[in-house]
């Protein structure tokens, strides 16, 4: 039993489920803790985009110490800080302290280029896309533990559930600090690389190479459209349809079940009996009719809550078929002492349009709410036409 604890795989997928349960135990709940300061949709796109920025910024530095000194001790920092960011944002009394807590929180994530580089340290050219898979089910879980953990502890204060967010982080850290191995071998280790801090190198060095370069800008596209929606999806249900806090928590945990249902137990047999591009591609097309579906929710009030739950499933499908086979693909496509600086470049390029995604929507929001989701819409769809014309050729 300890062995599969604490086996690698395990250690990694429990530290990417830590840090998507914190994100997501109060980001159903972001639009009602904010309505004391700012709720308009510029805020809440400002909050979403403060993480991301500074994992964008500090992303690329992240991988190549990974490359430099290792996986193990890059990830057990980071985990750290996710711990650390938890435990602020749980005594926050201001936006301010919420804004520094997100920033610090990005700081821990921007190792999810290691985490990814990691998976594929451990895996077989055949086993890559299923182990992919299986830790992107982690995301889907977090979804499902933080909605239901900060809707079921909530009750008892609203620092609660994060500080049980930080508690089991702690635990993780303990777990990593005690177990987790290292995977670089010390030929395989390269120079650190000063010049990894120039974010805008990192990414022309993915962007460069012509095999790259429709399927990271795709990504980056379904990026800057599934965190624009994502980040303003309870407001927009809170503003449109007067959701509840327990209603949109139960949406976030249909998306998490979904995607955790779709990533383990579909991905893996969809790639092995058509290909990676094609159920990539396909993810986009999810993406995009799950985005459109749900301002057509208020056609009818009979039909609201099932066009809702219908997007939410279109964009959770559309997810799960993206996201592992995206950095599969590029994966596959570089050298072994290249993959953590490639998968943290494509983590920057996709980093900067999640950063911009929820600043634009957010802005569009506040003028017109279908005005954001069409432009959502378009950028998956134009991310599909790019993989479309790639494979024509």
């Amino acid at each position: 039993m300890l062995k599969k604890i604490t086996h690698p795989l395990a250690i990694i997928f429990v530290t990417l489920l830590l840090d998507k349960l914190g994100e997501n135990i109060i980001f159903p709940l972001l639009p009602y803790i904010l309505s004391a300061y700012n709720p308009d949709g510029m805020t809440l796109g400002l909050l979403a985009s403060t993480s991301q920025g500074v994992a964008v910024l500090s992303g690329p530095l992240v991988g190549s110490l990974s490359d430099s000194i290792g996986r193990r001790p890059v990830i057990v920092s980071c985990i750290a800080l996710n711990f650390i960011s938890l435990l602020i944002f749980g005594w926050a009394g201001s936006l301010s302290i919420i804004f520094t807590s997100r920033a610090l929180g990005g700081l821990g994530s921007s190792t999810i280029g290691t985490l990814q580089a990691y998976i594929t340290d451990i895996s077989s050219p055949e086993t890559r896309s299923r182990n992919l898979g299986i830790s992107g089910a982690a995301f889907g879980l977090g979804a499902i533990a933080g909605p239901a953990l900060g809707g079921g502890l909530v009750g008892f204060g609203a620092s609660v559930p994060v500080f049980a967010a930080a508690f089991l982080t702690g635990i993780n850290l303990l777990i990593g600090f005690i177990f987790l191995r290292e995977t670089v071998s010390e030929e395989n280790k390269k120079a650190f690389d000063i010049s990894s801090i120039n974010i805008f190198r990192s990414i022309s060095r993915i962007l460069s190479r012509p095999d790259l370069r429709a399927v990271s800008i795709s990504f980056a596209l379904f990026n800057f459209s599934f965190t624009a929606f994502t980040s303003l999806l309870v407001l927009a249900l809170k503003d449109l349809y007067g959701w509840s806090a327990g209603q949109t928590s139960g949406i976030f945990i249909v998306v998490g079940v979904v995607v955790t249902y779709t990533q383990v137990a579909v991905v893996g047999k969809l790639v092995n009996r058509w290909s990676e591009e094609l159920v990539n591609k396909s993810g986009y097309l999810f993406v995009s009719g799950g985005i459109l579906l749900l301002p057509l929710a208020g056609i009818s009030n009979l039909l609201t809550a099932t066009l809702v739950v219908g997007s939410s499933i279109a964009l959770a499908i559309g997810a799960s078929l993206v996201l592992p086979t995206a950095r599969s693909l590029v994966s596959g496509l570089v050298s072994s002492n290249e993959q953590g600086v490639q998968l943290a470049s494509l983590a920057s390029l996709s980093g900067i349009a999640s950063c911009l995604g929820p600043i634009v929507a957010g802005w569009l929001y506040d003028i017109q709410p279908i005005a954001s989701f069409g432009v959502e819409a378009l950028a998956c769809l134009a991310g599909w036409f790019l993989l479309h014309q790639q494979q024509k050729q």
